[in-house]
């Protein structure tokens, strides 16, 4: 009898958020796929941020006037070269998360707390200390384990030919490709 509970409760369990995608996801996932080869920013980086940031809902509009999929802020969206109604369309408004990802991630050397720190409270010194809000921290801890999730389920990329990035593609920091690779934090 305990097991055929145990059955029913995992029958009846959503499916994982991390695998098989809705064809709404589908068009995001071509989307992150698409940015990959510009930026060199991992895909599955993108869809942790974008899950974290808006549950995948390209109408999200956060109290403090973020945007879309990847809750771009107008200033930044002005800084990076987009304009807010571009960031109601979901290709544009990751194209312009995965920017913003990439300045942050070459701006402090590759290291992604720091990285995910200033996506969520604005930039700040390296090393300084996480802002005192209670959010920021917790930001961190769930994009990073979104990031574990995605990387467990990714399809393991087979030896590659020819350069790695497409020709004019910002290439990802040293430091950047060894902690990605590795799994570190």
């Amino acid at each position: 009898m305990p097991s055929l509970l145990l059955f029913l409760l995992l029958a009846s369990a959503p499916a994982s958020d991390f695998s098989a995608p809705t064809p709404f996801e589908a068009e995001i996932q071509a989307a992150v796929v698409a940015v990959r080869g510009t930026f060199a920013v991992p895909p599955e980086l993108i869809k942790a941020v974008i899950r974290q940031e808006s549950a995948f809902n390209p109408r999200a509009l956060s109290a403090v006037g973020a945007i879309g999929l990847m809750q771009i802020m107008p200033f930044n969206a002005a800084r990076l070269g987009f304009t807010v109604e571009e960031l109601w369309k979901p290709a544009r408004n990751i194209l312009a998360g995965a920017r913003l990802l990439a300045v942050l991630l070459r701006h402090y050397e590759g290291d992604l707390i720091s990285t995910l720190v200033a996506y969520n409270a604005r930039p700040r010194p390296q090393g300084a200390a996480l802002p005192d809000n209670g959010e920021t921290p917790a930001y961190v801890a769930a994009v990073l384990k979104n990031l574990a999730s995605y990387k467990a389920v990714a399809p393991r990329p087979g030896p590659i030919s020819g350069p790695q990035t497409s020709a004019g593609a910002q290439k990802a920091p040293a430091t950047m490709i060894r902690h990605f690779r590795s799994g570190e934090r």
